[in-house]
């Protein structure tokens, strides 16, 4: 029987808490579980917009299910320890493109916009992507990557990495190419845009400063 393949995945979480650098604690304290589930890094955001709000990336690479996954009883532990009360939609996915727009923020300076949204036809959304990066570079987007849901195959998550809160608020607020691309943002359960800048980073594999993949 063949070994079952090495996959990698993306687990991107938002809720809220009362103080956001107490999550930087709970991952070290969850360390041991973590690298149980083949957590390769955990990166936090905290939002610039409301109080409270955080996103937590965590970049997995493992040989176990993803239902396996979802399913462990780590995951609600973490949520248990940081003081969630109410569940928050966890969006599980892998990595369809990247596009690097120019020189990247400084580790750990970088400010994200990320939404979750439900799309037609993955390769289609990648190709307005495509089409759309000289208007997304003269907004001061230095990255944009995009992930598919594993579960859902018709829902992207699509995250931009930004060198200053000022550049992300305009490019949210003001941006008529914004407009078009967050308006259907906020599926189901899953919140609308959240815009935040990094707070903390956790590593426990060789991973290139907060560089997601």
């Amino acid at each position: 029987m063949a070994p079952a393949a090495v996959r990698s995945f993306i687990f991107a979480v938002e809720f809220r808490i009362g103080e956001s650098r107490r999550v930087g604690s709970v991952l070290a304290r969850h360390e041991e579980s973590l690298r149980d589930l083949g957590a390769r890094y955990a990166f936090v955001y905290e939002s610039i917009v409301e109080a409270g709000k955080v996103l937590v990336v965590i970049g997995v690479r493992t040989e176990q299910p993803l239902l396996d996954i979802l399913r462990s009883p780590y995951l609600f532990e973490w949520f248990d320890a940081v003081g969630v009360e109410d569940l928050p939609a966890v969006f599980a996915g892998e990595a369809v493109r990247r596009f690097d727009l120019g020189e990247p923020p400084a580790p750990g300076t970088e400010v994200v916009v990320a939404a979750v949204t439900r799309v037609e036809d993955v390769e289609v959304f990648v190709n307005r992507v495509r089409e759309s990066l000289a208007d997304f570079a003269r907004s001061g987007i230095r990255r944009t990557l995009v992930y598919r849901a594993l579960d859902t195959p018709r829902e992207v998550l699509f995250l931009h990495q930004l060198a200053t809160a000022r550049n992300a608020l305009q490019w949210v607020a003001h941006s008529d190419i914004a407009s078009e691309w967050l308006a259907s943002a906020g599926v189901g359960a899953y919140p609308p845009v959240f815009v935040g800048r990094f707070v903390h980073a956790m590593r426990l594999a060789e991973t290139a400063g907060t560089d997601l993949h």
